[in-house]
C-alpha cells in the first residue's frame, strides 16, 4: 500500500467576508512511494505548511482525500510540547512514555536523544538553562529518534547553525536509506537536490509542477530568477558549515600571473587556497562562472570530473583550470564550493565573490564563443 496519497485536495478558510472564502490549497493530488523522498517547494503563502498540516492530521481537508499509512513524526516546530523545569533526559523519557513506551525502554530511548543531541552534561540540566540552540537540538534529537515510517519535515533545515543544520541533514539520510518515507519543505533547493528524487512545485494553493526533483526545482529556481526573489541566488553570499575555511582565491593568466581582466580565449586558472578544520571524507569542490547579469556559464565540480576519495584534513590548495576560455566580452563572477560527498550541503560556499573581465577586440553578442563554420551553396532554379 502506498504510505501517503493525497486525491483533490483542498483547504478552506473563512475570510473576513463570509462570501469571500480563503482557499490556502485547491486541487492537490499526488502519491509518495514506501521509501521515497518527496520535495515541497514554493514561496511562502503558496501552502507549504499547510499542506503538511493536513498531511500530519493537524488540520482536516475542506474537500478531498487524504491517506497516511504507519506512524509519523513530524520534524516542525523543534522544542514544542518541551518542559523547561524537565532535564533534557527528563523531556526525552517523557516523550518516549508519551509515545506508548514502558519505563526501561524510555529510559534506553533517553540514551538514544543523548547521542544524537550532543548535549554533554546539560543533557542532565533543566531545559531553561539551555541556549536556543541546544533547545533545538534537543528537539530535533527526540522528533527524529521516534523511529516512524513516514516523517514530515518543514524548514527545520534551515534552522540553527552550520553544525546543526549537518546534523539534521545527515541524520535525514540515513533514515532515508534505512527506509523511512520522507515529505519535506525547505526553501534549501540544493538540500532538496540531494535528499529527493521528485517534487511538488505549490504555487498560490495549487500543484504548478511535479516530477523529478532536478526538473522541478529548476523551473522553480528560473521562477524566482525572474522575480528577483530568491536572496540565495544573489551576488556576495558566503554560507557553508564550518569544516572548510578559504584562505585565499588567486585568477591566474596561462603565465600564472594574477588578472583581474582575461582575453578572450585564454587560459584561466582559479587558484584557492583552504583549509579543512575538521576531517571531511570526499569532500566534492567546484567553481562555477556567472556573468554578472546572473546568466549561469557553467559550473564544474570534482564529482563529475575527478571523484575524489579519502580523508582530507589540513591546509590544500584547490585549482580548476579553464583552456581557452571562451567567453566573450563582458564582466564575469566566479563562485566556488566545497560540499559534502553526498553533495547536498556546502562546508564553504562562496556566491559570485569574484569578479573577472574578459576583453577583446570581436564585436560578438551572447555568452560564449563556439565553433562554426558559415556556407552558401546556390540552389537549382526552380
Amino acid at each position: 500500500m502506498t504510505p501517503i496519497s493525497v486525491q483533490d485536495v483542498g483547504k478552506c478558510y473563512e475570510g473576513a467576508k463570509k462570501d469571500a472564502p480563503l482557499w490556502a490549497l485547491r486541487g492537490v493530488s499526488f502519491e509518495v512511494e514506501r521509501g521515497e523522498a518527496l520535495a515541497l517547494v514554493g514561496e511562502n503563502g503558496s501552502g507549504k505548511s499547510t499542506l503538511l498540516d493536513l498531511l500530519m492530521g493537524v488540520t482536516r481537508p475542506t474537500q478531498g482525500r487524504i491517506h497516511v499509512a504507519g506512524a509519523s513524526a513530524a520534524l516542525v516546530e523543534l522544542g514544542a510540547g518541551l518542559f523547561a523545569e524537565l532535564s533534557g533526559r527528563e523531556n526525552a523519557v517523557q516523550a518516549a512514555l508519551l509515545r506508548g513506551r514502558h519505563a526501561s525502554q524510555a529510559r534506553a530511548h533517553a540514551e538514544v536523544v543523548a547521542e544524537i543531541a550532543e548535549l554533554g552534561a546539560f543533557f542532565d540540566r533543566p531545559l531553561r538553562t539551555y541556549s536556543a540552540g541546544m533547545a533545538m537540538r534537543l528537539g530535533f534529537a527526540i522528533a527524529v529518534s521516534a523511529s516512524a515510517e513516514v516523517t514530515f519535515v518543514d524548514e527545520v533545515l534551515a534552522v540553527g547553525d552550520g553544525y546543526y543544520q549537518r546534523r539534521c541533514i545527515d541524520r535525514l539520510l540515513e533514515m532515508k536509506r534505512n527506509g523511512t518515507t520522507l515529505v519535506i519543505a525547505s526553501h534549501d533547493l540544493h538540500a532538496l537536490r540531494g535528499l529527493c528524487s521528485r517534487a511538488v512545485w505549490l504555487r498560490d494553493g495549487r500543484v504548478e509542477q511535479i516530477g523529478g526533483v532536478d526538473e522541478v526545482v529548476s523551473q522553480f529556481e528560473e521562477y524566482l530568477r525572474q522575480r528577483g526573489t530568491d536572496d540565495s541566488l544573489r551576488p556576495g553570499t558566503r554560507s557553508g558549515t564550518g569544516e572548510v575555511v578559504v584562505d585565499a582565491v588567486r585568477l591566474l593568466n596561462e603565465a600564472g600571473q594574477e588578472c583581474s581582466t582575461l582575453p578572450s580565449g585564454e587560459t584561466l586558472r582559479v587558484a584557492i587556497d583552504f583549509e579543512v578544520l575538521e576531517p571531511v571524507d570526499s569532500p566534492i569542490m567546484g567553481v562555477a562562472l556567472f556573468r554578472d547579469d546572473g546568466v549561469y556559464c557553467y559550473g564544474p565540480n570534482t564529482r563529475d570530473d575527478l571523484r575524489l576519495r579519502g580523508v582530507y584534513h589540513g591546509r590544500y590548495t584547490f585549482e580548476a583550470e579553464f583552456p581557452k576560455l571562451a567567453l566573450l566580452p563582458g564582466h564575469y563572477e566566479i563562485s566556488l564550493a566545497f560540499y559534502d560527498k553526498e553533495h547536498v550541503y556546502a562546508y564553504a560556499w562562496h556566491h559570485r565573490l569574484y569578479k573577472l573581465q574578459i576583453v577583446g577586440d570581436v564585436d560578438l553578442h551572447g555568452v560564449v564563443r563556439l565553433p562554426h563554420t558559415f556556407r552558401v551553396t546556390p540552389r537549382g532554379a526552380s
